[in-house]
């Protein structure tokens, strides 16, 4: 995990590479709040490719679970049935959504790449 300090947010953010050779970054206490094995996930946009990634924190990690076009990876993360919670800096926000447990997590994922 690549901690940085600039960028969109003032504090912390992290550096996530995606598999279209570009970097993304989300704010640090995403990855914070994984340590206390509290799941994330959040959505992204690659600016060089214009994928879009639907992506999920672990203790230790980030995981990119899903990729696509903006509207469709808009559309399953909209469709997570959790809160939505915000991180914001001024004039600018990170939206996320946290899962109640990891086996939640894992469920919701699973039971999405059968559909």
């Amino acid at each position: 995990m690549k901690i940085i300090t600039k960028g969109v947010f003032a504090k912390e953010l992290v550096a996530l590479p995606t598999p279209c050779n570009d970097v993304v970054y989300y704010p640090a206490k995403l990855a914070y709040l994984a340590t206390e094995e509290r799941y994330t996930v959040f959505q992204t946009l690659s600016q060089k490719s214009g994928l879009a990634y639907l992506v999920v924190t672990q203790p230790r990690t980030a995981k990119i679970v899903l990729a696509g076009s903006k509207e469709s990876i808009n559309e399953v993360y909209q469709a997570i049935p959790w809160s939505t919670y915000e991180i914001a800096d001024g004039d600018h926000q990170f939206d996320y959504k946290e899962f109640p447990s990891l086996q939640a997590l894992e469920d919701y994922f699973l039971h999405l790449k059968e559909q």
